[in-house]
């Protein structure tokens, strides 16, 4: 019996996904249970295959990570025995991870480094009606993308009359460096959707997360210092399939961020998206759609940084075979300053009108039975976490590999790369950035319920301002059980 699973590696959350972002995956199959925006991999989130390492993190403005184990719904026939023997499948399923790791540089600076062992104790539990195996959907927030996700989120397809679900988790946090810093984060969301008669469907959809960004010689504050913030990301939607050829979709989602340090408070800020799909179902593996989008971001002090942006978008989702699927949107973005003199300056700044591409792709590739590759790119221009800057351009991309080597032993590897340019308020100083991540994992499958995973990392920041700069190694060890 093969043993599989899906690992969700979050905190205040993890993306991860190549998690993670807003609204129009519905069509997406590449992993429709894991979507969303991350918060220290690159600013980029997408679906993260079964098996996957790859924390959920935002690039520069991220939580730490927290593996969960959480079971697949693998075999429709027969009935796994999970935890001291009861059915893998039900309406309650309780998980625990436990896990440690060491890094070299805990604070992410170029001088002075100082090691640190974290521990971190993870329980949670989901509940879901009518009852499932697989977690529906998980939902990270990325505090520097407008709306709170850095790419759409999927849809979950239940065929069921309705759906619901919810899942709470928290995650407590020890460091040797300096017991200080010991803190606790929690993730609460749910998903409810009901399904007519006549192709017409409703979706609700909320995630909490209370965590705290990574520490970054970049942040305002000194690096020994933790920042602190409670984000909340509510969606609704309503989809109707009104032919066999045709659908429409209309979303409305509101994202909330606030940080407790008062020295932050620049980023604090309400975000409200609207959206409008026309989507032409061209056969059962594709589906091509044009996208209109718009957001009004408002922030609480710093309303200089106060804008509008529109994004129009072209895309398609293509499952060409079992093996091979590709959603792909791209179109203009336009970003506009509600303060005449902020909008002035910053077209002065960049020698343009505050727009540029906006892309999104997600591939996957099941190369053979046993081994898979997925690759995801994203380029948009982005909310600042400098204060120093008005936004930031930003390209991401995360390429995953998975392989089963046996029925208990699996390899992950995954490389990322972010590029940001920051749009600075000052002409004088220029910052760009480029980070690098290269994580390679092994897991180990004990029971159906119980799996141990190894990885190494290795961080990497070049930016045109040295203090910037950074490497960072780092090795994980963690217990997962779930039921």
């Amino acid at each position: 019996m093969k043993r599989q699973y899906h690992v969700i590696l979050s905190t205040l959350l993890l993306t991860c996904p190549l998690s993670a972002h807003a609204g129009d995956s519905q069509w997406l199959d590449i992993n429709k249970n894991m979507a969303t925006a991350q918060n220290d991999i690159p600013d980029i989130s997408v679906p993260i295959p079964a098996l996957s390492s790859v924390q959920d993190i935002p690039m520069g403005q991220g939580p730490e990570k927290s593996p969960n184990l959480l079971p697949e719904n693998t075999r429709k026939n027969d009935v796994d025995e999970g935890l001291f023997g009861l059915p893998g499948g039900g309406y309650i399923h309780p998980f625990l991870s436990l896990g440690t790791e060491y890094t070299d540089n805990l604070f992410n600076i170029n001088e002075n480094k100082t090691s640190n062992f974290l521990t971190t104790i993870t329980p949670g539990i989901w509940l879901a009606a009518p009852q499932l195996k697989e977690v529906p959907i998980a939902i990270m927030a990325n505090n520097t993308s407008a709306g709170g996700l850095q790419m759409a989120m999927p849809d979950y397809k239940g065929f069921d009359r309705f759906n619901t679900y919810l899942l709470g988790s928290t995650d407590f946090k020890y460091y040797s460096e300096d017991s200080n810093l010991n803190d606790n984060g929690a993730r609460l969301q749910g998903l409810f959707k009901y399904n007519l008669r006549g192709g017409l469907s409703f979706r609700v959809v909320d995630s909490f997360t209370r965590g705290q960004d990574r520490f970054d010689a970049g942040n305002v504050n000194a690096t020994d210092k933790l920042r602190q913030y409670n984000s909340n990301i509510a969606l609704s939607d309503i989809d109707w399939k009104f032919s066999e050829k045709f659908q429409t979709k209309i979303e409305y989602s509101n994202f909330l961020l606030n940080y407790n340090d008062a020295s932050v408070n620049f980023m604090d800020r309400t975000d409200n998206t609207g959206s409008l799909y026309e989507i032409y179902n061209y056969s059962v593996k594709t589906a091509l759609y044009m996208q209109y989008q718009y957001m009004d971001v408002s922030y609480d002090s710093s309303v200089l940084r106060d804008n509008t942006q529109s994004y129009i978008y072209g895309g398609i989702n293509w499952k060409y075979s079992d093996k091979i699927a590709i959603n792909l949107k791209a179109g203009y973005q336009k970003r506009d300053y509600k303060n005449n003199a902020t909008d002035a300056t910053i077209k002065a700044i960049t020698d343009s009108n505050n727009g540029g591409l906006a892309l999104e792709l997600a591939l996957q590739y099941q190369i053979r039975e046993k081994t898979k590759v997925s690759l995801t790119l994203n380029h948009k221009i982005d909310e600042s976490d400098s204060y120093t800057a008005f936004s930031k351009e930003i390209f991401g991309s995360v390429f995953h590999y998975q392989q089963q080597f046996t029925e208990r032993i699996h390899g992950i590897c995954d490389f990322s790369y972010e590029h940001a340019d920051y749009n600075q308020s000052l002409d004088s100083f220029d910052r760009t950035d480029d980070r690098y991540i290269f994580k390679p994992a092994v897991q180990y499958v004990f029971r159906d319920w119980l799996m141990v995973e190894l990885a190494y990392q290795f961080d990497t920041r070049n930016s045109a301002v040295n203090i910037y700069n950074y490497d960072t190694n780092t090795i994980f060890l963690s217990f997962n059980t779930a039921l």
